[in-house]
């Protein structure tokens, strides 16, 4: 073969390449060894080996090779395959002894092969195997039902179980390579199960249970589910008791009333001891803006730390499934934002790289509000860039954005997308400008909520039937969505594993 004849070079690439997706791939699949024994002008010379037995094969670039050669390869192989269709193959292989046809019927001949070469009802084995997937990765959980929630709540209740809580929490130290002895495996084991007992009872006591309850019950089985989220981490809370120590400092957030009368204006705050900072620091979210003190009246907000407390109105504007009734109740903006992909600005690139590796990535961002601003983009967390408005395609306003994203991934792979059931997709402004975690921003809300129930019967009254009847709504509409999502979500965290819920006739 002289290198120097380009388009004979050109033809063994096609050859060498038609070889390994015609032949080569099948033949591995089926156990089978392969190799080149050798080349020659437009054409390969091809052995495969299973159990003991061994076939040789020729493939050839086209039928139309001289007759000596389809001869001398008659002499040496016991098939010849032309790489494309056989035409006026019988004027070349005149005299040729062997079978002569397209590289497309060589599915059938190995069909023939694997029956000769079978081992009784076994297949032979085949090379060394590739390594076997690391048994210790806790591998993503698809759950089909009727009824999601139902699905959900059925994983959840085996862990309330002590032996499966202590079993799913030794396939998380495995799979973390971290080493727990036998009494903290146990200690943890009987924190977690206890913890979603809690949960279960506080969750599913709804039927009946007046509103005011309902608010009670949802913030205490969150924090029992934030228990068995610390818990179950392998380097997490070695014991229930020491959660409870961190509690024993408060709930370590606050309330204020706002600069004006009602709910919306109230305000949640964050402090350096209590449960909520133990939990963040657990989420690997150290919340460094607390105030020197515990403010007392909103004028003390001056001087608190940046991000470090926010109204609940910002709270209801963090939850992207209440975004029709936020924007007829409230005049603010979201504090969220639905990314999408942007066909147009990525145009004749592969959205899964495989042409080219893509490491940039063009986005929309899609406010339905029309009240967010490009400078309200800049905040939102990511490696965002390039943020300019386009014109909406059906209201609203649209951003356009690049994401910067490894090859090996995909662009929202490198933002902090929430998924539920009732929202695709939503990008969270963090509250207390590191809090992004769904669950964790509805668990402030949540108390913030419990404070007014409890503490606040002036306002709670004008929600329950007064001048605030409005709020109601949307707090009835929050509820619903903690039910739902909020299992899930802290099922996912408990157990380490991705956690899809979907109806059993969905689409996935």
């Amino acid at each position: 073969m002289q290198a120097s004849d380009p388009g004979q070079k050109m033809r063994m690439d096609i050859l060498h390449r038609d070889a390994e997706q015609k032949i080569f791939e099948k033949l591995r699949t089926h156990n089978w060894s392969e190799k080149i024994e050798r080349e020659f002008p437009d054409g390969l010379i091809i052995s495969a080996e299973r159990g003991g037995h061994r076939h040789t094969i020729a493939l050839i670039y086209s039928s139309a090779t001289d007759n000596k050669i389809y001869k001398s390869l008659a002499a040496e192989v016991e098939h010849i395959f032309i790489n494309g269709q056989p035409y006026l193959v019988e004027q070349f292989t005149q005299g040729v002894t062997k079978p002569v046809g397209s590289v497309d019927d060589f599915h059938e001949v190995l069909l023939e092969w694997n029956r000769v070469s079978a081992d009784g009802k076994f297949v032979p084995d085949g090379q060394e195997m590739a390594p076997v997937a690391d048994p210790t990765i806790l591998r993503p959980r698809l759950l089909l039902s009727d009824e999601p929630i139902e699905a959900i709540w059925l994983r959840l209740r085996q862990l309330q179980s002590v032996t499966l809580a202590r079993k799913m929490i030794e396939a998380r130290a495995a799979a973390e390579h971290v080493a727990l002895g036998v009494d903290k495996m146990q200690s943890k084991a009987q924190g977690v199960a206890y913890a979603l007992r809690n949960a279960s009872d506080y969750f599913q006591a709804r039927d009946g249970q007046p509103f005011s309850q309902r608010v009670l019950n949802l913030y205490y089985g969150s924090l029992s589910f934030a228990f068995a989220e610390m818990l179950a981490a392998p380097r997490g809370a070695k014991a229930l008791s020491d959660i409870e120590d961190s509690t024993k400092a408060g709930h370590g957030l606050y309330t204020v009333d706002g600069v004006s009368d009602g709910l919306e204006q109230i305000v949640v705050g964050v402090l350096p001891a209590g449960f909520f900072p133990a939990w963040a620091k657990t989420m690997g979210t150290q919340i460094t803006q607390f105030p020197d003190s515990k403010p007392r009246r909103y004028s003390e907000l001056v001087s608190a730390p940046e991000h470090s407390w926010l109204t609940i109105e910002s709270l209801f504007a963090s939850i992207p499934e209440l975004s029709d009734l936020f924007s007829n109740i409230f005049t603010a903006k979201p504090r969220w934002i639905m990314p999408v992909y942007d066909q147009t600005a990525n145009r004749g690139m592969s959205l899964f790289g495989d042409q080219k590796p893509v490491t940039r990535s063009y986005v929309l961002l899609v406010d339905d509000t029309g009240r967010v601003t490009k400078e309200d983009i800049a905040l939102f967390p990511g490696p965002i860039s390039e943020i300019g408005e386009v014109p909406p395609e059906g209201g609203g306003r649209h951003f356009r954005v690049a994401v910067e994203h490894p090859s090996e991934k995909l662009w929202w792979d490198s933002l902090h997308v929430h998924h539920s059931p009732f929202q695709q997709n939503a990008l969270i402004l963090p509250i207390f400008g590191v809090i992004g975690e769904y669950r964790a921003i509805s668990v402030v809300l949540l108390y913030a909520l419990s404070i007014i129930v409890r503490y606040r019967p002036s306002i709670w009254r004008r929600v329950q039937e007064g001048d605030l009847d409005h709020m109601r709504v949307i707090i009835d509409a929050f509820l619903a969505v903690v039910e739902r999502i909020l299992p899930e979500q802290f099922l996912a965290k408990v157990t380490g594993q991705q956690i899809v819920a979907k109806h059993s006739g969905s689409f996935f």
